[in-house]
């Protein structure tokens, strides 16, 4: 057991507790990771935060009693707490137009998806082939820039996707902060985060001198994480050492 003090586990899904795939609906939580989280979910609380839909990371993860977080913390459930962003309702209908115009607009370009995930939006390009990228890239400009102009939504980028999300000051970063203030009356922990991705640096940055915080990667790069893993075998190894004997 790597230590004995009171945790607070939080984790990404896709690159973090799942290998990338090439289609997001081909991610499966593996057997072995799914028994270590169970495990953990029954000495310490757990949040899994993810730029996912709540609806789907919850089918996808499929324990009880633990915490989710949708849509990079947009919408947020678990035992005894609930939240969804009103600013990010509002402008969901905006946000299903823009993706029923980029299905339209990419119909040609082979491999792109287009995720309406509800509060934000994913066009994932891993599929698409390198001499098509530039003009993906360059209609997906041309369609979201009234959207931008007019304060309606912003941009972020990912592994191989792009993200549309509310023009609202809200990230992973700041729910997990949500999440960590809304279970303080259970009993304080050391907040521990691993995550993989560019949005996952909003978090670290959040938990900065307030908790652990792990990028999963295969490379060595710039972060604002303070520990790394490299894959997902070695999460694994990690949470394995965290259940009580």
């Amino acid at each position: 057991m790597l230590t004995s003090g009171p945790l607070l586990l939080l984790m990404d899904y896709d690159g973090t507790l799942t290998p990338i795939v090439k289609r997001p609906e081909e991610t499966i939580l593996s057997a072995d990771m799914r028994r270590h989280l169970l495990r953990l979910s029954k000495h310490y609380p757990m949040a899994i935060i993810s730029g996912r839909a709540l609806k789907d990371i919850r089918k996808l993860v499929g324990l009880r009693k633990i915490y989710y977080a949708g849509n990079h913390g947009l919408e947020i459930c678990g035992p005894s707490l609930r939240l969804v962003r009103p600013e990010a309702e509002k402008v969901a209908s905006t946000i299903s137009e823009i993706c029923d115009n980029l299905k339209v607009k990419l119909g040609h370009i082979e491999g792109v998806i287009v995720e309406d995930k509800g509060l934000t939006a994913s066009i994932h390009h891993r599929l698409v082939a390198p001499g098509k990228l530039g003009e993906l890239k360059r209609i997906f400009a041309e369609t979201a820039r009234p959207h931008l102009r007019a304060g309606r939504i912003k941009i972020a980028r990912g592994k191989k996707v792009l993200e549309i999300r509310p023009n609202i000051n809200w990230d992973k970063g700041k729910a997990v902060l949500w999440i960590i203030e809304a279970l303080k009356p259970k009993g304080e922990a050391l907040p521990i985060y691993l995550g993989d991705d560019e949005t996952d640096e909003d978090a670290f940055r959040a938990l900065r001198g307030k908790g652990m915080t792990i990028l999963v990667s295969k490379t060595p790069i710039k972060s604002n994480a303070e520990y790394f893993l490299r894959d997902v075998d070695e999460v694994k190894v990690f949470l394995k050492k965290l259940i009580p004997n």
